[in-house]
């Protein structure tokens, strides 16, 4: 097993690339909305404690990756990805008017979710990221506190799950194997690769562990 450096390590990780896709997207569509990522999963306590966004803002985390094994052996990542919404009453300086913070976290919450939905939008961009999953689809839920309460604030969270395809090494990637076919005097058939060191990891196992039980 060959070491990979910390440095390409970090250079492979999608998972940040997306985030920060995912902040765009809503910072360009959120006009007067500061957005902003989060490392991780926010308790409410730290949101309120800590203030780490101020409103009205979004801030942008994920709280779960799941990998599985594809059947043509390449690595997805299912992501459950959170954002974290911050919210006053509002007050319209041109109207004079004011509006309750509820009604202004339904509205911000909303366009998220209505960005979710559209297939035009909700890639973010990118390459090889589903839209997000039906099952459970995107949802937009309270989170409420007496301290927040007092405070003058709201608090929303938008959760929803994508996943980033074609993770890791492709095992048939490299030189195409010749297909050798049978003939009477030679009746073995198969493919043909050039030297022990073109031959897939994942084909090289399944070799050595049938010739292990000849």
């Amino acid at each position: 097993m060959t070491a990979i450096p910390l440095s390409q390590l970090i250079a492979n990780d999608r998972m940040s690339v997306l985030r920060d896709a995912i902040v765009a997207g809503l910072a360009a569509r959120l006009g007067g909305v500061s957005v902003k990522g989060h490392p991780g999963k926010l308790d409410i306590y730290d949101v309120v404690k800590g203030d780490i966004v101020q409103a009205p803002g979004v801030a942008v985390g994920w709280s779960r990756l799941q990998g599985a094994r594809q059947i043509d052996m390449s690595y997805v990542s299912r992501v459950d990805w959170t954002a974290y919404i911050v919210v006053e009453d509002y007050a319209d300086t041109g109207t004079r008017r004011r509006t309750d913070r509820d009604v202004v976290g339904h509205a911000i919450g909303g366009e998220i979710l209505r960005m979710l939905h559209d297939p035009a939008v909700a890639d973010w961009g990118l390459a090889g990221v589903t839209l997000p999953d039906g099952d459970p689809a995107p949802q937009m839920k309270p989170m409420f506190t007496a301290q927040a309460y007092e405070r003058g604030t709201a608090y929303y969270a938008v959760t929803w799950t994508q996943t980033l395809v074609d993770q890791g090494l492709d095992p048939f990637a490299g030189a195409t194997p010749t297909v050798v076919l049978g003939s009477d005097e030679d009746p073995l058939n198969g493919l043909q690769f050039d030297g022990e060191e073109a031959i897939p990891p994942e084909i090289a196992a399944i070799i050595a562990e049938s010739e292990g039980e000849a």
